[in-house]
């Protein structure tokens, strides 16, 4: 019947999990953090680096709120 594909399904499902999840907990153990920041593009190695000046960590993302006033800044 159809529902004996279930169990080979969760099977394969499973093995395919394992990869992602492990990426995330070697990057947890390793750069203390979950993210994994793709750098293939130009802009995004800009925001990388922009990112690692502004807050002092590239792995800790920035919004708007982190980046100083030009009043500020003069002060």
């Amino acid at each position: 019947m159809w529902y004996n594909i279930i169990p080979s399904f969760a099977i394969t499902t499973g093995v395919l999990a394992v990869p992602a999840v492990f990426i995330a907990g070697l990057h947890k153990l390793v750069y203390d953090n979950f993210y994994e920041r793709d750098l293939q593009y130009p802009h995004q190695r800009n925001l990388y680096l922009r990112d690692g000046r502004i807050s002092g960590s590239p792995w800790k993302i920035v919004g708007l709120e982190g980046i100083p006033d030009e009043n500020e800044a003069k002060e």
